[in-house]
């Protein structure tokens, strides 16, 4: 079992804000491959397909915007927390990548399988497309109980903003704001993984059936533009 252990950088003071968090579930938890003395890596992934059937004559083309993430949790370091002013390190285990940017794949790909979209484009490309979505990830973190044990009742936290709009006009048509808290019953990496994994499942649940809503009222481009 991995513990948690307190670690400080070599100015001696305390890193700053929250926690972050991302997980590699394959049917459960599962780690990457490890070279000895090296910290156990963990991947959010994207969750099983849900479709959400649009009522659309032509499958829309989405942009997506990089997902951002917040400075403080924009890094591979996996913190916990037993406080908004306390925050300590894991010694092994850390986030195969910053949490905006596997958040970005996820969306990339959970947008992809939907039968309501042609294509999703990302970056700078010049490319004509119907929609626009840009997701921020404000918080990610693992608190713990008061007590801090492992056995110790906690919760992963994660809140994330997402706009769509419509890319022609860059109207704004919807916006959604994801909060939600997951309790855990042991206080470790491993459950910390799962936790976050299941609110990232939760969140492309939503963002696939409100952009599928929009879709359905959104002129599509005419197929020779791909």
């Amino acid at each position: 079992m991995n513990h948690l252990v307190e670690t400080k950088p070599d100015s001696g003071l305390a890193r700053p804000l929250v926690a972050l968090g991302v997980a590699l579930l394959l049917g459960g938890c599962a780690v990457l491959p490890e070279r000895d003395g090296e910290p156990q890596q963990w991947r959010l992934v994207a969750p099983d397909p849900v479709m959400e059937v649009a009522d659309v004559s032509e499958p829309v083309i989405v942009r997506l915007i990089e997902t951002r993430a917040a400075s403080a949790i924009d890094r591979r370091d996996m913190a916990y927390s037993h406080g908004r002013q306390s925050l300590s390190y894991y010694r092994d285990n850390r986030w195969a990548s910053p949490p905006g940017v596997m958040l970005n794949e996820i969306i990339d790909e959970t947008l992809s399988s939907q039968p309501w979209v042609r294509t999703v484009i990302r970056g700078g490309a010049r490319v004509p497309s119907d929609l626009s979505l840009y997701c921020e990830l404000q918080r990610l973190e693992h608190q713990l109980g008061p007590s801090g044990g492992v056995q110790a009742q906690g919760e992963v936290q994660m809140k994330v903003a997402c706009s769509w709009y419509r890319a022609a006009e860059r109207q704004l048509l919807e916006a959604m704001i994801f909060d939600e808290t997951l309790e855990l019953e042991t206080n470790d990496a491993e459950h910390y993984a799962e936790g976050a994994q299941s609110l990232v499942d939760q969140l492309m649940t939503r963002l696939a059936a409100q952009g599928a809503s929009i879709a359905a009222t959104t002129v599509s481009l005419p197929s020779d533009t791909d």
